[in-house]
């Protein structure tokens, strides 16, 4: 892998200042990460599984999913710079989920085994990584909180400001209702309802951000749904 790389996964672990990272931490990075690109549909590692190492998505996206049949809900999706299977290595513990990617997507990869031992090598990856898995923790807690207190609208505006990728997310209606927990329909009315105002443009598995404030705000307003 490149030192170029190698530099892009360290400033995407976290914005620490105090934990600078050292030449030789990115020779360590260089050594142990693998380019890896995954094909549309290919699976990471399966619910009830070990998984073999650490994903770092630097395109395309990676969905994580719980249950099968009529219970199966995609309950996260990761988009570039994000990170899966670490914190199953970190707690010893098999996935709760299956990870599979759902278009073509290119990775860098970290066996388990290395990954541990790189951060028992390199404090200030170790602490790097701690500051970026608090930040996901927080993350998940504030959209906990908003699943619970939100209206739908607030809760789908929210939702499209935090996990579109340069103003476009491209997955399903039916991804958005998984994620959020409520039903499909309710999903594509709201969502009409902010094409007509110009806020979204909505085609196939891909929703469009036109005004990025406009619906900024509506991802913080209390308008009962």
């Amino acid at each position: 892998m490149s030192a170029l790389d190698a530099a892009w996964v360290a400033a995407n672990l976290a914005e620490a200042e105090n934990s600078p990272v050292s030449h030789d931490d990115l020779s360590l990075l260089s050594l142990h990460l693998v380019p890896t690109v995954m094909e549309r549909g290919r699976v990471l590692f399966r619910e009830g599984e070990h998984p073999g190492g650490v994903w770092i998505l630097q395109s395309g996206a990676i969905e994580l999913i719980c249950g099968s049949g009529d219970s199966r809900a995609v309950v996260r999706m990761l988009g570039p710079g994000e990170a899966v299977g670490d914190i199953q290595i970190l707690r010893g513990v098999r996935s709760s989920f299956k990870a599979r990617a759902v278009e073509l997507s290119e990775c860098l990869f970290l066996d388990r085994h290395e990954f541990l031992a790189l951060l028992m090598t390199s404090p200030t990856i170790a602490r790097r990584w701690a500051s970026k898995l608090a930040l996901q923790v927080s993350r998940n807690h504030d959209r906990i909180v908003a699943l619970l207190t939100s209206t739908l609208r607030t809760r789908i505006a929210r939702f499209l400001v935090h996990e579109a990728v340069d103003g476009v997310f491209r997955h399903s209606q039916g991804t958005i209702a998984s994620m959020l927990g409520i039903h499909r329909s309710s999903v594509n009315e709201i969502l009409g309802e902010f094409e007509r105002l110009g806020l979204v443009e909505v085609t196939y598995r891909c929703i469009r951000i036109v005004d990025e404030r406009g619906l900024d705000r509506w991802s913080e307003t209390s308008v009962p749904a």
